[in-house]
């Protein structure tokens, strides 16, 4: 029902733009003092230690300074941060152009950063002060408390018994974090916290809960995480559809809007509703395709709709397994497969290898057949990869294969991405990333008119 991928996404704008005007840049007062220990300078001249705070958006991207000053003879420093949106930003303490330290601090409009600290020591000098970083250091405590918790509770310490009543207190304690320091980056990561304990037994007050933290910008991201997955189970697919509405009229930001537009359109794709989806695709394209990033986003959508909809012929393809085999998609026809894309090399497709490993056993009982695409450059990269695994399915010869046109026909944007096929040859679903928890599903429908295995 929900597409990860555009929700990890939508996540990430969220916390960064979460209740902060939508002026381009936004300003704060930086101040402090950063002084040297006498054991390393005497003189007591602390003028010179650079306090810069930059923003880098990639490895690959330029740097952008948002903060630069010199400390006076006294070791203070004063100035103006000019930033994008609220967030995290690292601040780099310097010395005769050698970067020292480099700490991490939340910048935010309308509030005051103080950073103290003293050379060489830093870390353990440290003294960071401002609305956010004070809420913060209590959402910390209350998380390590609760951690403590949860550890008694796996080790058995806790009885059955005493669970439910731990859960609902956490749950308000997290609860009163938000509302103890509105409107910082701590009470909507203490808000979410409480709703998804809610979530656990009580999905009702769960819904309750995050009406309650709406329009707040963040916590849209958690509205389609927790309630709109409990709307569909509970009310069906037209309740979840009507929850994502009334998100998209209660938000008072554009971009966020958008987000909820394309999550509704992959929820019609995903439930394989493929004409009401594209319907609301037309709809998106006249209203966002001046955006590159949208058109960018309405191309790679339109093509999955097209091409590798549910219910739609799988794409020709051709390859000679590491043993030798010749594979395409008209040798399997009669066999219900998956084909996986992924470099080797990938941490997320290392993560999922076991758990695949475990389906793969399971259901090769009815028929289900597996077969890897790697993407990597060398085959001593694939090589090594299976030093320390197991070769359970046939993967695919580097060089068998045509690279471009493997990732042109799959549309493969993200990796791992994993098409389930049907005996008839036509997809039954795209899987991208971490979807793949929801490839279980699918296989269910696969099998749905097997009443038993092979």
């Amino acid at each position: 029902m929900k597409k990860l991928t555009l929700l990890v996404a939508l996540t990430v704008l969220l916390l960064t733009v979460a209740c902060s005007n939508r002026s381009d840049v936004k300003k704060t007062i930086v101040t402090g003092s950063i002084t040297v220990a006498d054991s390393i300078d005497s003189s007591g001249d602390y003028s010179g230690i650079g306090v810069t705070i930059v923003k880098r958006d990639s490895s690959n991207a330029p740097i952008d300074t948002l903060f630069h000053s010199l400390t006076d003879q006294s070791g203070n420093f004063e100035g103006i941060a000019s930033f994008p949106d609220r967030n995290y930003y690292p601040m780099i303490i310097s010395r005769n152009n050698n970067d020292l330290a480099t700490l991490r601090v939340i910048l935010a409009e309308n509030d005051t950063l103080r950073v103290n600290a003293q050379l060489p020591d830093i870390q353990q000098t440290l003294s960071i002060h401002s609305k956010e970083h004070e809420a913060m250091q209590t959402l910390n405590r209350v998380d390590r408390s609760f951690q403590r918790v949860g550890a008694f509770i796996m080790s058995g310490a806790v009885p059955d018994s005493q669970i439910l009543d731990e859960t609902k207190k956490w749950s308000e304690l997290y609860w009163q974090v938000y509302e103890a320091h509105e409107n910082t980056m701590a009470s909507y990561l203490a808000a979410e916290k409480t709703i998804e304990l809610l979530g656990n037994w009580d999905s009702e007050a769960m819904l309750n809960r995050i009406d309650e933290t709406l329009p707040a910008d963040y916590m849209f991201s958690v509205a389609l995480r927790y309630g709109k997955p409990y709307i569909a189970q509970s009310k069906g697919f037209d309740a979840a559809s009507g929850y994502l509405d009334s998100l998209i009229q209660i938000s008072e930001n554009e971009e966020i809007t958008e987000f909820i537009v394309r999550d509704k359109i992959q929820m019609y794709f995903d439930s394989s509703r493929i004409g009401e989806a594209k319907d609301l695709l037309d709809s998106y394209e006249q209203d966002y395709a001046d955006s590159p990033s949208s058109k960018k986003w309405i191309r790679r959508i339109r093509y999955d709709l097209n091409y590798l909809a549910p219910g739609v012929d799988a794409p020709d393809f051709s390859f000679v397994t590491m043993e030798g085999d010749t594979v395409n998609n008209q040798s399997l026809k009669g066999s219900t497969y998956i084909i996986e894309i992924s470099p080797l090399a990938n941490f997320e497709y290392q993560n999922d290898y076991d758990r695949t490993m475990v389906i793969g056993e399971i259901y090769k009982n009815y028929g289900l057949k597996i077969f890897t695409i790697p993407l990597d450059q060398s085959e001593v990269t694939v090589n090594a990869f299976f030093e320390e695994r197991r070769k359970a399915w046939p993967v695919a010869k580097l060089g068998s294969f045509d690279v471009q046109q493997i990732i042109q026909k799959f549309n493969v944007v993200q990796v791992p991405t994993r098409i389930l096929v049907d005996k008839d040859g036509v997809v039954i679903r795209k899987y991208e990333r971490n979807e793949f928890s929801d490839v279980i599903q699918g296989l269910n429908r696969a099998f749905s008119e097997s009443n038993s295995p092979r």
